[in-house]
């Protein structure tokens, strides 16, 4: 038979009854290039092995792939697990001889090498799965004959099988105790110390305890050295369907667009495994948003759902070798042996995985590499990460950004927590409360939930807490564990120290939009540094892109919550003199381009003029908020001179351009003096 047909039938037959995907049968017999009639051969192919199956099995078609049905046919592979499966349990009763048989017959229905004849794309992953099983039944029958007392005849397979896996610890740690057993100790320690030199040099590791305890035990003279090894995993309960997610958000509002394309792309079949990365800042709902989608898709994973909080946002965040042990052990039958390493437990993962149609939610990752060895390789599952930063280096992801609630929104997740007639009766306060929370979800859920135990407090209360000045607004923003300054200190502890402080000085300026000029300025830094600090801080979401100017530079703002943090870290880590440098440097710019615009207009060249009115036109809203912050902060002599320098702009503008509206609104307080 050739090559791609065994393929196919060696899939088949390794599924063990179950539906193999037609995506999965097109990965491991083309690969990732398959040519463009693969459909076609597909069927050939399947239509031929129906042909030379015997009358015991069937290939039957079953959305969305393929069955082989065996009624009386035997298969080998079901049988060794069989067997295997008889010997784990006499070995865990302590029926040694029973167990030594099982295991015996299970390892003789190995013949010559595992999978040959089949394409490079299959044997790659399943190879790794079937040789973990096999090594795992030989470790058994050797446990079993060690405690049937079968010493000489072990010790010449023992060494054999030491030379040739020699980072299997269960090996070595039974070739020790069977040296012990005949009398050699001074050559069990050796082997100890073999080991431990591999270990150190191969992976850069110290041996396991089980390897170290065998070792103590040998040192110390102790004879009962009988122990099952812990690799041996034998489990009493049941295979079980994961149901991993957890619960929905009850009071869950909004977010139907993002919802309805987060969904399409789960039940889409052409998507293949590649991730969906659902990407925002700190508290945008991502998470909430993943269990909602993976709960309205449950009928499309019929397998179940796996979750894994990596805790990207903790400073330890959550090892995959770890996260693949809880899979494996959900998504295994039971008495399976997990891999001891990060290599073959993904292979193991993605063996498992391809045959299945899995929904895999990945919540609070911090980096690709955390991410990668949890993807599946081929199959019908689904993978959603939810995470901070972009992912753009993780191949073949789709991108889903989350940003912060729309106004409706906002006041709808409001209403529903507080009571709609508490909303409805103060609804120019509801408006102000969520515009102070910037509408970001996690900020609007706490004041609400604040508001709830509260309902004595008018909602004008809470936007009087939250606008006091010599109050911590971030202290309304805790509600139990629910901790919005928590949250967002995670991602400033991330940021470089260059990064941290542009932040803080930053958020000490009172205008709404941040120039790249004047960050230059504040930053106090060149052009090409201040845009990097910039973007890093945008990275982190903690600056956000609003628009360009006329000369297309990029101009930032940085939303409220994020302020009110970022102004709690500049008075914890900064003094009162630096702080207050760091405004009058901000003034002194807007002064000195302000005057330089009044220089531009009056002027008399249409281009300087013109120039001079484009950055008036722009920058009008930042200049007075520059002025109202002087005079707030007490700069008087810089306030004083910007009101001049504002109503000469104001004159100018007008007479140049017939905008005498420019600085509607704007009229200079009567205490100040003119320059």
């Amino acid at each position: 038979m050739a090559e791609k047909p065994k393929t196919v039938l060696a899939a088949l037959l390794l599924a063990g009854n179950r539906v193999v995907s037609d995506a999965y049968l097109r990965e491991v017999t083309w690969g990732p290039t398959p040519p463009a009639t693969v459909d076609q051969q597909l069927f050939t192919y399947v239509s031929r092995l129906r042909k030379l199956l015997s009358p015991g099995a069937t290939i039957l078609r079953r959305r969305p792939g393929y069955q082989l049905v065996r009624t009386d046919a035997g298969l080998d592979h079901a049988e060794f697990g069989r067997l295997a499966g008889l010997g784990y349990d006499a070995l865990k009763a302590h029926r040694h001889a029973e167990a030594a048989e099982h295991l015996a017959m299970a390892l003789a229905l190995w013949h010559g090498p595992t999978l040959a004849g089949v394409t490079e794309h299959l044997t790659r992953v399943e190879l790794p799965r079937l040789e973990e099983a096999r090594m795992a039944a030989l470790e058994g029958r050797v446990a079993a004959d060690l405690a049937l007392g079968r010493h000489d005849a072990l010790v010449s397979e023992l060494v054999g099988l030491v030379e040739a896996h020699p980072l299997r610890e269960r090996l070595r740690a039974q070739l020790m105790t069977v040296l012990y057993r005949v009398g050699r100790q001074a050559d069990a320690l050796a082997e100890y110390q073999r080991g431990r030199r591999i270990l150190a040099e191969e992976l850069g590791i110290e041996p396991s305890s089980a390897l170290a305890d065998v070792f103590q035990s040998i040192l110390s003279g102790d004879m009962g050295l009988t122990a099952l090894p812990q690799e041996i995993r034998v489990q009493a309960r049941p295979r079980v369907r994961p149901a991993m997610l957890p619960p929905g958000v009850a009071d869950f509002t909004g977010r139907e667009p993002q919802l309805r394309e987060l969904s399409g792309l789960l039940r889409d079949d052409r998507a293949g495994p590649a991730p969906v990365v659902v990407t925002g800042a700190a508290g945008v709902g991502k998470s909430a948003l993943a269990v909602r989608a993976g709960r309205r898709c449950l009928d499309a994973f019929p397998d179940g759902q796996l979750y894994a909080d990596l805790d990207g946002s903790q400073d330890r965040p959550r090892d995959p070798f770890d996260v693949l042990e809880w899979f494996l052990q959900t998504l295994c039958e039971p008495r399976t042996p997990i891999p001891g390493t990060l290599e073959a437990r993904t292979q193991l993962y993605r063996s498992v995985l391809a045959s299945h149609r899995v929904l895999i939610v990945l919540d609070n990752a911090h980096y690709e590499r955390q991410v990668r060895p949890l993807l599946p390789g081929a199959g019908g599952s689904r993978v959603v990460v939810t995470t901070r930063s972009r992912f753009t280096a993780l191949e073949g992801a789709r991108s889903l950004e989350l940003n912060v609630f729309e106004r409706p929104e906002a006041l709808g997740l409001l209403s529903r927590v507080v009571g709609s007639g508490r909303v409805a009766a103060e609804h120019e306060a509801a408006d102000s409360l969520v515009a102070q929370c910037g509408r970001l979800p996690i900020a609007v859920r706490v004041v609400a939930g604040r508001l709830a135990a509260k309902p004595h407090w008018p909602l004008a209360e809470m936007v009087r807490r939250l606008a006091d000045g010599d109050r911590r607004p971030l202290d309304e923003l805790r509600l139990a564990d629910i901790d919005v300054r928590a949250s967002l200190r995670t991602s400033y502890l991330h940021l470089a120290a260059e990064a941290r402080t542009a932040l803080w000085r930053l958020s000490l300026l009172h205008t709404a939009e941040i120039p790249g000029w004047l960050a230059v300025v504040v930053l106090e830094t060149d052009r090409e540094e201040a845009e990097d600090l910039l973007e890093s801080l945008v990275d982190a979401r903690l600056l956000e892109v609003c628009d360009t100017d006329r000369a297309e530079r990029l101009r930032y703002r940085m939303p409220p919550v994020i302020r009110l943090f970022a102004h709690e870290c500049a008075l914890a880590e900064s003094t009162t003199a630096e702080r207050r440098r760091t405004v009058d440097l901000a003034l002194t710019a807007w002064l000195t381009r302000a005057r330089a615009a009044v220089r531009g207009l009056a002027d008399g060249r249409q281009a300087t003029a013109g120039n001079a009115l484009l950055w008036f036109d722009t920058e009008k809203s930042g200049l007075v908020s520059a002025f109202r912050q002087a005079v707030a902060d007490r700069h008087d002599t810089t306030a004083r001179s910007l009101a001049r320098t504002l109503t000469e702009l104001r004159g100018l503008s007008g007479a140049a351009a017939g905008r005498g509206a420019a600085l509607q609104g704007f009229t200079p307080p009567q205490t100040l003096a003119p320059v």
